[in-house]
């Protein structure tokens, strides 16, 4: 069993809540639960996801941290999972392992209407779908995106961005999701035609990233379509975390599709102008449910062919989410 990312608790560490993060192979479940440890501010593990072998891969994580079954120190275990890999079960048999030690943690994207039945046997569920005892109702989901973050990727790639013409529109395109395959070409053409009517509309420069859904026709469609605007594309393929976050910190105004809880979410952080586009055919019912409270709380609107500037209160989902840990904490 391979642990990646931060080294071993010691002795020195002591003192401090251990907490692991249960490894995703998606990009943003990994996100989410990376942005709620960091926000926490204590020293965290990248642990595998269960192999199929409960008992082995019990006896492994017992092993792995002595001090979280201390019985001379009670020191509290924060295991952050969640949406992607289907591991419910699993973790919340940890349960047996570190009893009254364990604060056990579901970050949750996109739930079904039935959620699993297992899913209230941990801790704190925090869900943009659900409300109640135990639950943060978080408004967008986590991530990774902080305020220092941000700053320290402005200042990072700021001579790039100081030569561009404003206003600079970030236009952050997702893809086809596991339920809806409607980004495709067709699509793409009105994506674009819609974009040029609002970079016209406000005489600015378009820098467009993609995603790895991204289909590649789509997006050469799309790069085809606004060629007669003044634009430049950033591949996520060539470029690291903070050449995006430079895109967050310096854009004047975002279009995002609306496939992306996490791009809506990081973007709405900022407080900048976001206009999401959330056609039936390229987002599922619950993008437009979850996208829609954005909505609601004024963060975003729905992309047309005008745009208008307005101000609203960021939301934070991550320090929300940190927030209520800490609290569970310190109640004992």
């Amino acid at each position: 069993m391979t642990f990646l990312n931060k080294p071993p608790i010691n002795q020195s560490d002591s003192r401090q809540p251990v907490v692991w993060v249960v490894d995703s192979a998606y990009t943003g479940e990994m996100n989410a639960r990376i942005g709620v440890a960091e926000r926490l501010g204590y020293r965290y593990e990248v642990i595998p996801l269960p192999n199929g072998h409960a008992k082995a891969y019990q006896r492994q994580l017992w092993s792995r941290c002595p001090s979280a079954h201390n019985d001379g120190c009670r020191i509290p275990l924060i295991i952050l999972s969640g949406t992607g890999e289907d591991t419910v079960c699993e973790i919340a048999d940890l349960r047996a392992l570190f009893l009254d030690r364990l604060l056990n943690v579901y970050l949750a994207s996109i739930l079904p209407d039935e959620p699993h039945p297992r899913l209230f046997d941990y801790d704190l569920i925090a869900s943009p779908q659900l409300a109640g005892a135990n639950v943060v109702t978080t408004l967008g989901v986590p991530h990774k995106v902080t305020q220092h973050s941000l700053k320290q990727a402005f200042a990072e790639h700021s001579a790039f961005f100081s030569e561009l013409p404003r206003p600079v529109i970030g236009l952050l395109v997702g893809g086809n999701t596991r339920y809806c395959l409607g980004f495709d070409e067709s699509y793409a053409r009105s994506l674009a035609r819609r974009v040029s009517q609002i970079v016209t509309s406000v005489r600015g420069f378009v820098i467009v990233s993609n995603s790895r859904r991204t289909p590649a026709d789509a997006l050469a469609t799309l790069l085809r379509e606004i060629a007669h605007l003044d634009y430049l594309f950033v591949d996520w393929q060539h470029s690291d975390d903070m050449l995006y976050q430079a895109l967050l910190a310096h854009c004047d105004l975002f279009i995002t599709t609306g496939d992306s809880l996490s791009m809506c979410s990081e973007v709405s952080f900022t407080g900048k102008p976001l206009l999401v586009d959330l056609q039936d055919n390229t987002t599922e019912i619950y993008h437009r449910q979850i996208i829609g409270k954005l909505l609601d709380h004024g963060a975003a609107r729905l992309l047309s062919d005008r745009f208008d500037p307005w101000t609203y209160v960021p939301p934070d989902p991550t320090g929300a989410v940190a927030e209520a840990i800490k609290v569970r904490l310190s109640e004992g």
